[in-house]
């Protein structure tokens, strides 16, 4: 049984795209910081035209409210410039096609 999920979308405005290697030192430089926050399942790096950001699923939207706080915002501000949008999202039907399950989350 899967606990009902909340979905956090961030996005910042963003330059060019970033040259492979580049990308590849960004990535395996911040990624692994992510494995140890509290209530995060899964976080995807994700980037499009003239946008980046990214997508995560976590255990509750408390968790995702603790993280997501004025301190992050203060530190992505002074890092990068910018202060990303936040955006929450609930998911009341998830198709998994890995675990070849469909989860209801309907309460």
């Amino acid at each position: 049984m899967v606990v009902k999920p909340v979905f956090v979308l961030v996005k910042f405005p963003a330059g060019a795209p970033l040259e492979r290697a580049v990308l590849a030192d960004l990535l395996q430089r911040t990624s692994v910081r992510y494995q140890t926050i509290p209530g995060l399942r899964r976080k995807l790096f994700i980037g499009g035209e003239g946008v980046g950001g990214g997508w995560y699923e976590w255990a509750s939207r408390q968790q995702a409210e603790a993280y997501f706080n004025d301190g992050w915002r203060s530190t992505m501000l002074a890092n990068y410039g910018v202060a990303p949008t936040v955006e929450y999202f609930d998911a009341p039907c998830i198709v998994d096609n890995d675990r070849g399950v469909i989860d209801y989350f309907l309460d």
